[in-house]
């Protein structure tokens, strides 16, 4: 039997000599660090697969940790942590000697539902007091999780499903591909290729459209602008016979709640059971007591744990209340979803593990143990220092943008869950931004840097130069088009394990909050740097 996670990574983190002792286990194994990196890039999609030349996949992470990095990136990914690392190797040094005497697949079952209960306890929703049961369906990412609603609520009492998706650029790219019920990507998860954009039960398709919430100039509409297309998109549904599904994000790639939330309860109490509600939270920066405040309202909630938790890409969870459990459980799914995930991956008693394969998945499980021990240590920081350093955070970063010339900030708005709490005033952490967007201004012409030149400067932050570390920023964001020219945000962000190193002191708030105004001095330098290279060749023309 493998330790239990406690038994694993007592206190924050693994010591040196526990690291080596999982490295020496892993080689007498006969498997070695290069396996175990493999097994944590496995069983998803080409998103996971890392350039043999650079060990980096599409978004510029890699599997192992990269502690020299100015890590403020985590709204795009992140690097799995030293400690972290020192944690899965040991774990997966386990689960070799185990799988010596017992088959993977039985192994990766009782891991993967050990980890589903260790994931509802850190959040509060075990079976305590006071507290009830929530099913919980695992996945390889968020984009995989609008696949399996989608699923789940497709044909329901022989009605066709539209799903509702806002913010566009804000979500992931294969979200509406996913949400539509087609492959979003050209390889799945048990690594066999698949047709683009073709339905997985062909004919069975849901429709989906999208709501921007941003202007042409990159400006927020208003909500009632927002909640008057939302009511005629659902009534234009109803009368054509159809369900739908609201995604709701909390919060996006540039931190917005959207809809707002009084939107949303007022959509549900005017269109009731023809309207179901999933909320994605898949950047994770939301409190288990905000979760628990969605489930009690019948909401999905789907999560992962490579965005605010730091953990490795890809993990992710859909989380569904007693009520959608009874619901959902019973619907049977098509055939090739799986292609997509393991029987363990779905909870007893539900009918979508009548067609899936008893495999094995330990990549998945990895990346989710990396993502726990990273949970495990931020919920264990006492609420008012976190408050504490995202509170100090959110000023030092919201005035260097607002004052400094050579950035210009995104609009965005407040994040309000007060209809969640009933108008409660109770402070909370994860009503304080922890991503702060912003454009690039052009210091020699003025105006802001093309979507062309902010994503070069984010490539060149992102390698090393000599002496200076990589710096890692939210992947650019379309968010405008002013005339022909499109303008993209970056992004500094906080992560689970920022904020918790930062607890642990003044000097260490201080610390991160120096390393975050040299981010952005670096940032401003390499922006300069890029206009004055292209005004010295266009002068050269």
């Amino acid at each position: 039997m493998l330790k239990t996670f406690d038994e694993r990574t007592p206190g924050s983190s693994l010591s040196d000599k526990a690291a080596q002792s999982a490295g020496r286990a892993l080689e007498q194994s006969g498997k070695g660090w290069d396996a175990l990196l493999d097994c944590l890039i496995s069983g998803g999609d080409e998103r996971l697969t890392c350039d043999p030349a650079t060990g980096l996949n599409m978004y510029g992470y890699g599997p192992s940790p990269r502690p020299q990095d100015l890590a403020f990136g985590s709204s795009t990914a992140s690097t799995i942590s030293a400690s972290a690392f020192a944690a899965v190797s040991a774990y997966y040094a386990d689960l070799l000697r185990e799988m010596e005497t017992r088959p993977a697949a039985d192994i990766y079952a009782r891991e993967i539902a050990r980890t589903r209960t260790e994931l509802l306890r850190l959040l509060g929703l075990d079976r305590g007091p006071g507290s009830f049961p929530v099913d919980v369906i695992m996945a390889t990412s968020g984009t995989d999780i609008h696949l399996f609603a989608a699923t789940l609520l497709a044909r329901q009492d022989d009605q066709t499903l539209m799903t509702i998706t806002l913010l566009g650029n804000e979500t992931g790219s294969g979200v509406m591909a996913a949400a539509s019920g087609r492959h979003f990507m050209s390889r799945v998860g048990n690594d066999r290729a698949v047709a683009k954009g073709e339905e997985l039960s062909p004919g069975h398709a849901t429709r989906n459209t999208t709501v921007a919430m941003r202007n042409a100039d990159g400006t927020l509409r208003s909500d009632e602008e927002i909640e008057f297309e939302l009511r005629g998109l659902i009534e234009l549904a109803r009368a054509a016979g159809l369900r739908c599904l609201l995604v709701v994000t909390d919060v996006s790639k540039t931190s917005l709640l959207a809809p707002g939330l009084e939107t949303v309860f007022r959509l549900k109490a005017r269109f009731a059971t023809m309207l179901d509600i999933m909320i994605d939270a898949c950047q994770f920066r939301v409190s288990a007591a905000t979760i628990r405040a969605y489930l009690a309202h019948d909401f999905l909630v789907a999560v992962t744990g490579s965005k605010f938790l730091a953990g490795p890409i890809f993990s992710g969870a859909l989380f569904c209340s007693p009520r959608m459990s009874d619901r959902l459980k019973r619907r049977p799914l098509p055939a090739a979803l799986a292609d997509y995930c393991a029987q363990a991956d779905w909870p007893e008693g539900w009918m979508a593990r009548d067609v899936l394969p008893h495999r094995a998945n330990f990549g998945l499980l990895l990346r989710w143990t990396a993502a726990l021990f990273e949970l495990e240590r931020f919920v264990g920081a006492p609420e008012e220092k976190v408050i504490a350093v995202l509170s100090a955070f959110s000023d030092a970063v919201g005035e260097r943008l607002e004052q400094d010339s050579a950035f210009k900030l995104l609009d965005g708005r407040p994040i309000d869950r007060k209809p969640l709490w009933d108008g409660s005033d109770a402070a909370c952490w994860d009503e304080i931004p922890s991503i702060f967007s912003f454009y690039l201004c052009n210091p020699r012409q003025g105006g802001l840097l093309t979507a062309t030149e902010t994503a070069a400067v984010y490539k060149s932050l992102a390698v090393e130069h000599g002496d200076l570390t990589p710096v890692r920023l939210g992947q650019p964001v379309r968010c405008a088009d002013f005339g022909d020219m499109p303008a993209s945000a970056l992004r500094i962000c906080l992560s689970a394990p920022l904020i918790v190193q930062a607890c642990e002191s003044a000097d260490a708030l201080n610390g991160l909050i120096s390393q975050a105004m040299t981010v952005l001095d670096r940032t401003a330098d390499a922006a300069a740097q890029l206009t004055f290279q292209l005004g010295s060749a266009r002068a050269s023309l």
